[in-house]
């Protein structure tokens, strides 16, 4: 959803466009503030973003909201089967799932869908809900889409007639089956969507934004007088007989100055209430018809006897849904208001599009839509909804008239559109204070919401004077009667309102946003009349002379010659309309600058002081010229619609990106200004000719300059490329790579962007394109490689070509087996044939079962494992399925020798390599460079990597399935996968993982570990991190369990001044990992200063300059299962002493237990044990020097910390550093060992931790 905002400034003139993360919830009705907090984990962790087409994202966010890495795993967790891209443009970070970026690219499917920072902080990551909110519109229309919207997995969460579409709340546990249905068609290809019998009945599909918003405070002067309406309120207008609704936050009704004028009010948001709790709506409902009571009228609104509509369409904390915010533009109408006022807007937008747009022009023919213009400060900001053309589009003046600071330039969004059509008072604006009441009565607020009220109130004074003016001809009077200006018109439109003027303005024009659209080149085009219609609300003919004033280009610089009336005077005839030409001549010689907007306006006046503005845009097209890429792959064929490339211009800080083949095979044109640019490519190419099977390998091409001078081809040809690829010491093969590149990612370039591809297993290759020279340039490619898995043979020699069939049971070592073939994979065939030991040879399709299925019954056969090919389809292709008996899949051509062979006689199946998940080793090996692209084989002997031996724990007798991830880095480049595809891991196992050293590219490495594939399981974390040459240790999910040192560098509690902060993940294991929080975890913390709890729920915390004690309590507890049975609780005090002269890292210790455990967290009974015992300062990252060190065992089958009693001291020894502990050998067999632990160093500082289940006795 599109993500709409208040429109308002602090009082300083900050901006408040950024969005903010969602804040950690209150402690509930009933819970002190300053009890212990349920745990979370802490920011800079990792999130997970369950899209809508239902593949899941992982990734790092840091407190700012800034996305570190994101990177894309399949629906069920598991590395995605296919490729994916994230594109990174600006601040702005995108995964695209394969497929979708034609949609995106079509304006089918909203970006912000994948955009991954707006996810997060608008509270749709996976930890914060379980849907995922969306606005679709239908090409049948509303009935037809309702019918087509009742899908499983979604729910209706508003119907939305304007637009002929809903608000969906799509379950994120069915999204991937709810996309095959709500997916547009794809454009460019008769290859459905993934569509259903609904096919065509989604024509969009959008975010359902929400918004956010900061009050502040101050009073000064009124800004009604400013605007004229005290002129009007002479003439005895005030508002009455009018509805105005105000869409915002809700309404203090109970304010001495809202007292009786609302006449109705309806919410869109999830609290059942209209109250306003956070005080933008209060104040804007004022400024439209508060009386003023509060301050004996100083503060009185525009209408203060107009009936006011109240739509909450912002909740309690200033955020609200697009769905919603459509949902009250129609109850408005609905409810007779004749005008709606609307201090929001949208941020990040790149078009005027989207179902807030639409509604304003399907609902504009009834009410007069006065709509923010936006505080992004900046030219061309001016985006939705107040960029529709039929939007009375409001900017913000001082109370001299000049344009705020803060105020949205225009053009709208989309470049082309003369925005904002009007402004007025929005700076230091005093109004109604939502809950105040004498002294605190009223609030100062800034921007371009408090300018929209005003125009709103104005408009219904307009209307109590003449009724009968429709929408278009209000927007016109007020527009028309605009105060005279010397800010340009993409700052103040017409002018600031004048309603003065207006009440007795005689001859009326609407504004025109784009009066002309002119391609490039326009040097020898004719001069063309272009019209504005005059309106005379008079019984009086009015003549008025014309003129053209303040014509300027894009960039505000003035132009001559370039419009003029094409007659000097008209005749407005009573009660009638004339039509003025403005002759534009597009021929006019333009600066470089000045193309794009040029905007300028009519002004018609006439005796009596008469004044008529007609603000007026004209679109010049920049020189420009079509671009047409064409692709090839490998085999010189047209590139797959999977390929994309993507252009970078550093002068005008611009970088897009385009899919390869729409709307033709292999070639899209697009038009660019005429320019020198930086062109990158992304060609796949499939197993065969023709685009068959699956794609074979990835090619990266690059040029750094092309030049655009006229209409240009260009070809992105895969064959140019030269393979990358690394030569280990032992054998190896892919499992999986990244390649991609980025232009000025550094913070000394503008240029910020980057597009980089996450390679799955199934890809056999990365190629690229060498270049040199070229500073902004930083490349990366990177693999995963495993030893080599199972190769298959037939009699013969033929090699067949096959994939292992995702998440099942992989064939391993070297065997041997006959094959028989069954035809479709069915149960009766399995059971027709006689399959003990033998290899059953299935045809994958439709009616064939699947591999789920195929398991199953192969086990009831007795079957040693399954091949399985798709009889229809040539080339490669991949299923996933369950852990059990063997399973691979082969082409049909590997099928049809199979069967031919067979026909002569038995066929024996024979097979060498090592399972994926039983791999003695891990390459994980990557290459950047900065300034070139490097291609070529890269030979790497062991002793050259930094070697880790990794030991892998399991808890009890039960082996498991481990997933295992790797993020790769580089300054200037997003962390991305190394491999596309997880890769499972047996355990208990010890293994050798190698990775490619930091050295001079400064590479960085994160390691992620799950112990299954769920959307809700922990995630354990080492990185990320520089790893240097040489060999390490590690262990994974060794108990016992507690907190542990960040492994990402971030201090577990750091002091900025007196502000004191925390960042402590919810466990780590005991070798150092630290961890999220799975679905079965839950705990508490709590922090104390001097004693006195404090409330977590504020994020930071003042401390005193004087030295003052720190209490920071953590518990934490994961139920007891099969996979869980070592581990399960602790809970931890810390308690150090701080000062202001501490700033930075704080003094915690980090309890270090080391206990002589095996692979699966056990002793055996009867030997003593002695535990290693020791601490990690965190500011330091160095042991420390422990005074005092007691431990306590006790022994049970208890798993909760409270459970526990019978605690036996035991006599710790120490040597330098670090502490012993021996334990008696005599815990019965079947108990575990829990332990409690309590450290003093030398500065004071202590802490104290109880571990439940430490490990088991055997």
């Amino acid at each position: 959803m599109r993500r709409t905002r208040p429109w308002r400034r602090t009082a300083a003139g900050l901006a408040t466009a950024a969005l903010l993360a969602a804040a950690a919830p209150a402690a509930s009705a009933g819970t002190p503030a300053d009890a212990a907090q349920p745990l979370t984990d802490g920011p800079g962790r990792a999130v997970t973003v369950t899209l809508i087409t239902g593949d899941v994202v992982e990734a790092r966010v840091d407190a700012a909201g800034r996305v570190l890495s994101a990177a894309l795993r399949g629906a069920d967790g598991q590395g995605a089967d296919h490729a994916a891209a994230t594109w990174q443009d600006g601040k702005r970070t995108y995964v695209f799932p394969q497929g979708v970026e034609r949609l995106v690219d079509a304006g089918l499917v909203d970006a912000a869908l994948f955009d991954i920072g707006r996810l997060v902080a608008d509270g749709y990551d996976d930890a914060h809900t379980d849907t995922l909110p969306v606005v679709v519109e239908y090409a049948g229309g509303a009935a037809r889409g309702l019918r087509a919207a009742a899908v499983p997995g979604t729910r209706t969460t508003a119907t939305l007639e304007s637009i002929g579409g809903a608000g969906l709340a799509v379950s994120k546990k069915s999204a991937a089956d709810a996309w095959q249905k709500l997916a547009p068609g794809d454009p460019g290809t008769e290859r459905p969507a993934a569509r259903t019998a609904t096919t065509g009945a989604v024509s969009k599909i959008w975010l359902d934004a929400k918004v956010r918003g900061t009050a502040v405070s101050g009073l000064g002067t009124p800004t009604v007088p400013l605007t004229g309406a005290t002129t009007a309120h002479r003439a005895g207008l005030d508002g009455s007989g009018v509805k105005v609704a105000v869409l915002d936050t809700g309404v203090d009704a109970g304010h001495p100055d809202l007292a009786g004028r609302v006449a109705g009010s309806e919410t869109f948001v999830s609290t059942p209430a209209t109250d306003d709790r956070t005080g933008h709506g209060t104040h804007t409902a004022s400024t439209v018809a508060g009386t003023g009571a509060a301050s004996h009228g100083t503060y009185a609104g525009m209408a203060p006897k107009a009936d006011l509509l109240i739509g909450k369409v912002l909740d309690d904390d200033g955020s609200g849904s697009l769905s919603g915010i459509v949902n009250g533009m129609e109850w408005a109408v609905d409810q007779g208001a004749r005008v709606v006022s609307m201090s929001l807007g949208s941020d990040g937008d790149t078009a005027c599009a989207g179902p807030g747009v639409d509604a304003v022009e399907r609902l504009s023919g009834q009410a007069l839509f006065v709509i923010a213009a936006g505080n992004a400060s900046l030219h061309g900001t001016v985006s939705t909804p107040g960029c529709a053309p039929s939007a009375l589009t409001v900017g913000a003046v001082d109370r001299k008239n000049a344009t705020a600071s803060f105020s949205s330039r225009g053009p709208s969004v989309d470049g082309v559109s003369a925005k904002p059509d009007i402004a007025s008072q929005g700076v230091g604006v005093v109004a109604a204070n939502s809950g105040g009441r004498g002294a605190q009565a009223y609030q100062e607020m800034s921007g371009t919401s408090m300018a929209t009220p005003h125009v709103a109130g104005g408009a219904a004074l307009l209307l109590q004077q003449h009724p009968e003016l429709t929408p278009a001809g209000l927007k016109a009077l007020l527009t028309s009667s605009a105060r005279s200006t010397d800010a340009p018109v993409l700052e103040q439109g017409a002018g600031p309102m004048d309603v003065a003027r207006a009440v007795s303005q005689p001859v009326t024009a609407p504004p025109v946003p784009l009066l002309g659209d002119f391609a490039y080149p326009q040097r020898n085009l004719d001069p063309v009349d272009k019209t504005v219609t005059l309106t005379n609300l008079t019984d009086k003919d009015v003549r008025l002379g014309l003129r053209v004033e303040d014509v300027r280009g894009d960039d505000g610089s003035r132009v001559s010659g370039f419009a003029r009336p094409a007659r000097t005077t008209v005749t407005v005839p009573a009660r009638g309309t004339a039509e003025v030409p403005v002759r534009i001549d597009p021929g006019t010689r333009l600066s470089a600058g000045a193309y794009g907007t040029v905007t300028g306006r009519l002004v018609a006046t006439g005796s009596h002081g008469v004044r008529v503005t007609v603000p007026f845009g004209v679109h010049m097209e920049v020189p420009s010229a079509d671009l047409t890429v064409k692709g090839l792959d490998r085999h010189g064929d047209p590139a797959s619609s999977l390929s994309t490339f993507q252009l970078f211009d550093d002068h005008r800080d611009t970088a897009k990106r385009y899919v390869i083949g729409y709307p033709e095979p292999g070639s899209t044109t697009i038009r660019v200004p005429l320019g020198t640019y930086a062109l990158s490519g992304l060609v796949m190419t499939r197993d065969e000719p023709g685009d068959i099977g699956s794609v074979d390998s990835v090619s990266q091409l690059y040029r750094e300059k092309l030049t655009v001078s006229g209409d240009t081809e260009v070809t992105l040809d895969a064959r140019d490329a030269r393979r990358i690829s690394w030569d280990t010491e032992r054998p190896s093969q892919g499992a999986g790579f990244a390649i991609g590149l980025a232009l000025g990612l550094d913070d000394s370039r503008r240029l910020q962007a980057g597009y980089l591809t996450t390679v799955p297993s199934y890809v056999k290759g990365i190629y690229a394109q060498s270049a040199h020279g070229d500073d902004r340039l930083t490349f990366l490619a990177a693999a995963r490689q495993t030893a080599p898995r199972a190769a298959f043979t037939i009699p013969g020699g033929r090699v067949l070509d096959s994939l292992p069939v995702q998440k099942a049971t992989e064939f391993d070592g070297k065997g041997s087996a006959p094959v028989t073939y069954i035809g479709k994979g069915t149960d009766a065939n399995f059971a027709a044939h006689d399959l003990t030991g033998r290899i059953a040879l299935v045809d994958a399709g439709t009616g064939g079962g699947n591999a789920f299925t195929w398991d199953s019954a192969a086990r009831r056969a007795g079957a040693a494992g399954v091949l399985a090919a798709s009889p229809d389809a040539e080339g490669r292709f991949q299923l996933t399925g369950p852990e059990g008996v063997p399973q691979a899949t082969i082409t049909a051509a590997d099928s049809r020798a199979i069967r031919a062979a067979l026909d002569k006689g038995d066929v024996r199946l024979s097979w060498s390599g090592t399972a994926t998940d039983r791999s003695p080793y891990v390459y994980n090996l990557a290459h950047a460079s900065h300034g070139s692209i490097d291609t070529g084989t890269r030979r790497v002997r062991d002793r050259d990597l930094a070697a880790e031996d990794a030991r892998y724990h399991v808890q009890g007798a039960d082996d498991a399935t481990y997933w295992s991830d790797v993020k790769i880095g580089a300054p200037g480049i997003p962390a991305v996968w190394a491999g596309g595809t997880t890769l499972p891991l047996h355990a208990p196992q010890q293994r050798t993982e190698y990775f490619t050293p930091a050295g001079r590219d400064g590479l960085t490495w994160t390691t992620l570990m799950r112990r299954d594939l769920g959307p809700y399981t922990s995630t354990s974390y080492d990185g990320p991190r520089e790893r240097d040459k040489g060999r390490t240790t590690s262990q994974w999910y060794k108990s016992p369990y507690g907190p542990v040192r960040n492994t990402y560098a971030q201090p577990l509690m750091n002091r900025e001044s007196n502000r004191l902060g925390f960042t402590i993940a919810p466990v780590g294991d005991a070798g150092g990992h630290d961890a999220t929080l799975g679905m079965t975890d839950s705990g508490t913390r709590q922090l104390l200063l001097d004693g006195e709890p404090q409330n977590l729920v504020s994020g930071t915390y003042d401390l005193p300059r004087t030295k003052a004690e720190v209490t920071f309590r953590q518990q934490w507890q994961r139920r007891a299962g099969t996979l869980d049975r070592t581990g399960l609780a602790y809970a931890t005090e810390w308690v150090y002493t701080t000062d202001a002269s501490d700033q930075g890292a704080q003094h915690l210790l980090v309890p270090v237990l080391d206990v002589p455990s095996d692979l699966r967290n056990s002793r055996p009974a009867g030997e003593p044990t002695t535990i290693g015992l020791s601490a990690v300062t965190d500011d330091s990252a160095r042991p420390a020097t422990l005074r005092k060190v007691s431990l306590e065992y006790a022994y049970g089958t208890e798993s909760t910390v409270d459970a526990v009693t019978g605690w036996h001291q035991a006599r710790a020894t120490s040597t330098r550093d670090s502490w012993q502990v021996r334990l008696p050998g005599d815990a019965p067999a079947g108990t575990f060992v829990h332990l409690k632990v309590t450290l003093t160093d030398k500065e004071g500082a202590r802490v104290s931790q109880t571990m439940i289940r430490a490990y088991e006795v055997r």
